[in-house]
């Protein structure tokens, strides 16, 4: 029996082992990598596009004391959502420290009712193709969202989804596209 031999072909099995060992390991730590950074995104996005729905429905009580000139028109919903998206770009630039504009999209939505039945959804949408997975009309079903207020109507409803596009780690790797990241709020208005 030769001692050398078998030595020798020890070394050549656990080098093997080891490098199939070590792909593992690598292809772990870039998924934990990728989950990890997904997460801390998901969780800015989720803060954010709370206070951002917030906002919006109380932008009765924010811009009523605005004073406005003879001939000036009040603002529309679009330029209160385009005031909120401010807000939430700004935020976003400061936690993020390397944001990039052209990665972030939104939705912001509102659903107004006459009497019990929704008539008007009011949708501004950036480019990059922000789509909640569900209608806000159908998601409301006929009022399940909304509530009767104390002057006998039906509150509006506010959605505001936002998108981000994170690195694909793990995704290359495995030839997919692993890559936005999304929250989205829904409240009940004044």
């Amino acid at each position: 029996m030769n001692v050398t031999s078998s030595i020798s072909t020890k070394r050549g099995n656990f080098t093997v082992e080891f490098a199939i060992v070590g792909i593992f390991f690598s292809l772990l730590f870039a998924f934990s990598g990728d989950v990890i950074i997904k997460l801390s995104y998901k969780g800015k996005l989720d803060r954010l596009s709370f206070s951002a729905v917030s906002i919006l429905k109380e932008k009765t009580q924010l811009y009523d004391n605005r004073t406005f000139d003879p001939g000036q028109t009040v603002p529309t919903f679009n330029d209160d959502a385009k005031e909120v998206v401010d807000i939430v770009t700004a935020s976003l630039s400061r936690s993020i420290s390397a944001f990039d504009i052209n990665q972030f999209s939104y939705t912001i939505e509102s659903l107004t009712y006459n009497g019990t039945s929704a008539v008007d959804t009011f949708i501004t949408e950036a480019s990059g193709g922000c789509v909640p997975n569900q209608d806000l009309k159908i998601l409301d079903n006929g009022g399940n969202l909304s509530v009767i207020s104390s002057w006998g109507r039906r509150t509006p409803v506010y959605r505001v989804t936002l998108c981000y596009d994170t690195n694909n780690w793990i995704g290359s790797l495995l030839g997919t596209d692993f890559t936005r990241v999304s929250s989205s709020s829904v409240i009940i208005g004044r």
